[in-house]
């Protein structure tokens, strides 16, 4: 059953529970009402008959014309003895005098409803010198009530009918055109899930801010980003498989070279295992890099701890300095003796290693790392170079896994086009941000911002 079709019977379920139980209480007050005022009426007779001191007087029962003034059609009078056997009787429907007499010692209202009509009996007791002598029962016959009630009856049923019918149609045609937006996306589902394209939902020209809009522009931009990384993943797998297999490719002519000829020849055999050596650790950089890459992009900041930045700038500076024999300055902002923040400290290091060792590899200048607090809660790292620079057309690509503005330098110097996604990651995963100022010739500027708590 389809869900369109569960929400037209549901919604037609519901509505006649209302108002079977909305008309089941019509009803009621209808019969409740009309017989209460009739019960009034009899209670109201009895009470002006009782004055007429029955007891006392019964040639009021011998001499009808007293009573029939008092009787009306479809109603009886009864006059009962304690035994409960009728002393006197007038009617003007047979069908009243068909009920059992009896004798009460208390007011009494007696209601029955029957094929032939609804009757009402009032009882009263009669009283004689403070002694209760016998019982006047009034009856009446609403016939007339019963066939209003029959008719409200019918009325109801027509209603309901008629009620059940518009629901049903009503709910229909409501449901398609509910559903027409959700019968849009999956169709538009199956269509991709058949020719494995990303696909739109057509949006109306005149969008309104309903539940279903909102989902067809969510389920679009959905589309949008799942079709963004599909083609980023597409474009790393390709990148991927590039560069493992350029020094898979080196490292299988210089063996296949090893085996037909250094055997003899002293200076090929140390020339090939050199470049299988230097390529077997591009290799490992490689892969260690894409399993950090992929580590990080999982973790969050669940782990942070407290740690102070300052020694790890100037430890991570020294031990590049052995390194590579360079000149790097480490600028701390004036009044600034230490600077807590939480994160992972193992990656901020990571971190300012990237981006030192990236503004060593393009500059033959020193390089200037600083440091500062902003506004009491943001800490703010630049790693400045005098080198080569990087072209403006290049700048928004930089932090793309893989990707190198110049491959064959790169590949020279060892780089594998990770580093500064990697840097990127890191610094997403503290909240913060990172940003590239370069100019061809003048050098380059990376700007890190990142909370002192991590976010």
């Amino acid at each position: 059953m389809s869900l369109k079709l569960k929400i037209t019977l549901s919604v037609s379920a519901g509505l006649m529970l209302i108002l079977f139980f909305s008309f089941t209480f019509v009803y009621y007050m209808f019969i409740r009402v009309t017989t209460k005022g009739e019960v009034e009426l009899l209670k109201e007779k009895a009470r002006t008959l009782l004055l007429k001191d029955l007891p006392t007087h019964p040639e009021y029962w011998q001499n009808n014309s007293q009573m029939d003034e008092l009787l009306i059609p479809q109603e009886m009078l009864r006059y009962i003895a304690p035994d409960s056997k009728i002393v006197h009787q007038i009617y003007s429907d047979e069908k009243l005098i068909s009920y059992p007499a009896s004798y009460v010692n208390k007011e009494t209202v007696v209601l029955e409803t029957a094929a032939d009509g609804i009757f009402i009996f009032v009882q009263m007791p009669v009283y004689q010198e403070g002694h209760q002598v016998a019982t006047l029962e009034i009856g009446r016959n609403l016939r007339r009530l019963g066939e209003y009630s029959s008719m409200l009856i019918s009325i109801l049923l027509l209603t309901s009918t008629g009620a059940l019918i518009l629901a049903l149609l009503g709910g229909y045609f409501y449901t398609n055109v509910l559903f027409r937006p959700l019968q849009q996306l999956v169709t538009t589902m199956q269509n991709i899930e058949k020719s494995g394209s990303f696909r739109h939902i057509s949006m109306p020209a005149k969008r309104t801010n309903d539940e279903l809009t909102m989902l067809g522009a969510t389920f679009n931009r959905m589309i949008d980003r799942l079709q963004d990384m599909f083609q980023k993943q597409e474009q790393f797998l390709a990148d991927a498989s590039h560069e493992l297999r350029t020094p898979l490719t080196i490292i299988e002519s210089y063996a296949s070279l090893l085996r037909r000829w250094a055997f003899r020849d002293d200076k090929l055999r140390e020339e090939a295992l050199e470049a299988i050596i230097s390529e077997s650790a591009q290799l490992k950089m490689l892969t260690q890099n894409l399993l950090s890459l992929t580590k990080i992009e999982q973790e969050n900041c669940e782990n942070s701890v407290s740690f102070n930045l300052l020694p790890i700038l100037e430890q991570t500076a020294a031990s590049l300095r052995l390194t590579s024999g360079r000149e790097i300055q480490v600028q701390i902002a004036a009044g600034l003796k230490e600077l807590l923040m939480t994160g992972d400290p193992h990656k901020i290091r990571q971190l300012i290693i990237i981006l030192v060792d990236n503004a060593l590899k393009y500059s033959q200048e020193r390089v200037e790392l600083s440091v500062d607090l902003k506004d009491n809660k943001w800490v703010e790292i630049k790693v400045t170079d005098q080198g080569i620079g990087i072209a403006e057309n290049e700048l928004p690509h930089l932090f793309d896994r893989f990707y190198r503005t110049d491959k064959a330098r790169n590949r020279k110097q060892g780089g594998a086009g990770l580093g500064l996604a990697i840097a990127h990651h890191i610094v997403q995963q503290h909240g913060g941000q990172i940003a590239l100022q370069s100019r061809l010739g003048h050098g380059t500027m990376a700007l890190i911002t990142l909370p002192q708590t991590c976010q």
